[in-house]
This record gives C-alpha cells, sequence and structure tokens, in this order.
C-alpha cells in the first residue's frame, strides 16, 4: 500500500526541497573554500598534535556512550526488556541504535537521517513507532535546549544580567509550554478527540513527547547536558589548535556548527552550513576583518571531517555488530 505521502503532488516537491539542500549546501561551501587554498586545508589536518587528536576522538567516543545512556533512560529500556548485554553499564542495543542513527544524520541532506531512528528502534528495541517519534522529538527538543542554554551560559563576552535573563526565559518557557500542554491534555485525553489537521497531529506527538513521565528524570537531563559539554569541549580544542585562537573562541565556533546544524536545508553530509556556523561563531567573538578568521574555514572543515569519518565508522561498526547477532534459538 502506498503511503499518504507518495502522492504525484508531493513527490515533486520533496525533489524540488532535495535538490535545493544540495545546491544551499554545495553552494554555501564553494564559498567558503573559494577563501581557503587547498595546501592549506592539507595544512590544518596535520597541525595538531597526536595528543589533541587523541583528546578530539576520545571526547566523541565518550559523547556516543552519552547517548546511548540518555537513550536508556528516556526510553525506559531496563523496565522494557533485558538488555542483550552491557559494556561499562551501557546498554548494547541502546548503542547501536545512537550510533547507526548518528551515521545517517551525518550523510543524509536534509536532516532525512532523522527518520531512521523510529525504524531503528522498533527494529532494534522493539518499540512502536509512535513511541519512537515521540522519544525523538523528546530528544530534540532537549538537544536545542541544551545548546541554547549552554550558550547563553558559555559565550564569550555576554554580560551577567542577559545570561541570567536568557536561562529564566528558557525555564518559564518550558513551564509555559508544559502547563499548556496539561490543560489541553486534559481536555483531549484520548487521541481521537484531538482535531484534524497537521496542527493537530503535531501537538498530538509533542503532547506525548513531553508529558511522558521517563522523559523528566533528572538524569535524561544531566546525560544530555553532558554530552554536548564534551562534544563541544572536544570540538574546541581541535579548532583551538589548528586555528591558533583561545578555546573561549573555539567553543563559539564549535557552538556555532552545532547550531546550524539544527537548520532543515542541510547539503550533503551538511557540508557548507556546518563550516559557515562555525565561521559565524569565531567571527561574532574576532570580529569579522580579524585575521585570525583565515584559520576559521580550514580548522572547520577538519573538524567536519573528523566528526563525519568517526560517525560513519561507528556506524558502520554498530551495523555489522548487528548483523552479527545470533539467531534467536528455535525449538
Amino acid at each position: 500500500m502506498n503511503s499518504p505521502e507518495a502522492t504525484p503532488t508531493t513527490a515533486p516537491r520533496s525533489r524540488l526541497k532535495l535538490v535545493l539542500t544540495w545546491i544551499v549546501g554545495f553552494g554555501l561551501l564553494g564559498w567558503l573554500l573559494q577563501h581557503v587554498p587547498l595546501t592549506q586545508a592539507k595544512e590544518a589536518l596535520m597541525r595538531p598534535s597526536a595528543s589533541i587528536w587523541g583528546l578530539t576522538l576520545g571526547g566523541l567516543l565518550l559523547s556516543y556512550g552519552l547517548r546511548g545512556a540518555r537513550l536508556q533512560v528516556v526510553l525506559d529500556l531496563d523496565n522494557h526488556q533485558a538488555p542483550p548485554r552491557r559494556w561499562l553499564g551501557l546498554r548494547t542495543d541502546a548503542l547501536r541504535v545512537i550510533l547507526m542513527h548518528n551515521a545517517a544524520i551525518n550523510l543524509l541532506p536534509m536532516r532525512a537521517g532523522e527518520l531512521s531512528f523510529p525504524w531503528l528502534a522498533s527494529r532494534e528495541l522493539g518499540y512502536p513507532v509512535a513511541r519512537a517519534v515521540a522519544c525523538l522529538l523528546w530528544m530534540r527538543l532537549q538537544d536545542i535546549t541544551a545548546l541554547v542554554g549552554l550558550g547563553i551560559l558559555l559565550w564569550p563576552g555576554l554580560a551577567s544580567v542577559w545570561r541570567v535573563a536568557g536561562l529564566c526565559t528558557i525555564v518559564l518557557g518550558w513551564w509555559l509550554l508544559l502547563a499548556g500542554l496539561r490543560s489541553w491534555d486534559r481536555q483531549n485525553p484520548s487521541d481521537a478527540s484531538v482535531p484534524a489537521g497537521f496542527l493537530g497531529r503535531w501537538l498530538n506527538k509533542l503532547r506525548h513527547a513531553l508529558l511522558e513521565s521517563a522523559h523528566h528524570r533528572v538524569a535524561a537531563w544531566l546525560l544530555t547536558l553532558s554530552n554536548w559539554v564534551v562534544k563541544l569541549a572536544a570540538g574546541a580544542f581541535l579548532l583551538s589548535a589548528i586555528a591558533d585562537v583561545r578555546v573561549s573562541v573555539a567553543w563559539a565556533g564549535a557552538l556555532g556548527g552545532e547550531l546550524a546544524a539544527i537548520v532543515p536545508l542541510q547539503g550533503p553530509a551538511g557540508f557548507g552550513t556546518y563550516e559557515a556556523g562555525v565561521w559565524a561563531g569565531m567571527a561574532t567573538n574576532l570580529g569579522t576583518a580579524s585575521p585570525l578568521l583565515t584559520q576559521a574555514i580550514p580548522a572547520a572543515i577538519a573538524l567536519h571531517l573528523c566528526f563525519l569519518v568517526c560517525a560513519v565508522v561507528a556506524g558502520v561498526v554498530a551495523l555489522l555488530l548487528t548483523r552479527l547477532k545470533p539467531a534467536p534459538a528455535t525449538r
């Protein structure tokens, strides 16, 4: 049976969006590479010491583990089914899902890799697709909140009064959103009572994501914050070593790259948008006329390649481990 989305009217529109994302990605990357000689980009990869590369790779591996641990919490996996095995307390089935999902996000344009999560959660963890979609929506809301919060808290040069005001705004916004959805949930206790249409369906998914009790555990928030602190710090050390800037400036660049990755229009493998975000984050602190910015783009390309290669290798390893899983015993 064909899905409602695969209609003659929507297919050309989907292809147009895909073409547009590739144009945006390659256009941004081409514009950036005009300012970076190829030899300079190669030198950027050779500049960091072995200890810096080890620190960056170690931070990435730790962030993968933290993301797997968060998935255990938000899906309440230990109360759902026994783990096939654990590694340092981490469920290997949750880690496989996270690694394969992360590889898909990094490779596919227009955030299309997000669509792999419900399928992976259903196949590997035995969760209903609707529950997996709610979990994914919640984790992305958590990620955006954590990134914005860390940006406000640790952005170089920001006045304390603005930091406090920004963090209070985030807390107040969450409280109002939850209060509004709880009130709406009381008035519409079942999915059948939800108004039809795109807005009604979206609000219903948001309701399931935000009102799921397992999602609001303190451990989920702590793991989310820890993941982003570790990943941003790993990226900041590599950017700092390549571009020869302060770690605080490199932190802003790493944060800019991650915030740019949220934008729906992403080129293939995120190239172009990520580098532009890193450059913008560093330029905000250095000024667009700073000579130090000449190294920002090659540093961003080196960091992006590092993240991409690690994500793909980890995803392939997880896929192979999934293929090698022993078949269930038959009687």
